[in-house]
């Protein structure tokens, strides 16, 4: 018998510069905002959304704080939630 337990459920990593936001690094650009809304939907639906990127420091607080302007908010940033770690 399998001990694992099944998630109820699925979790996307998404990137911030050129995927996320039409921008070069360092700068801040337009929303892609058909992928945001792809997003947004996913997240009322259940799901979890990490965000994925090379920032760090100011760079990454920026990024967090252009997201949640776009109402899109994350249930980990850089990080693996704790549900889906391995103990």
């Amino acid at each position: 018998m399998n001990n694992k337990k099944m998630l109820d459920f699925q979790t996307i990593a998404v990137d911030f510069d050129g995927t996320l936001c039409y921008s070069k690094w360092p700068e801040l650009g337009q929303p892609n905002h058909a992928l945001i809304e792809y997003l947004q939907e996913w997240k009322r639906n259940g799901n979890k959304l990490i965000l994925w990127t090379c920032r760090a420091g100011e760079a990454l607080s920026k990024a967090v704080e252009w997201c949640r302007e776009q109402n899109l908010e994350f249930d980990a940033v850089n990080d693996n939630l704790p549900e889906n770690a391995k103990a």
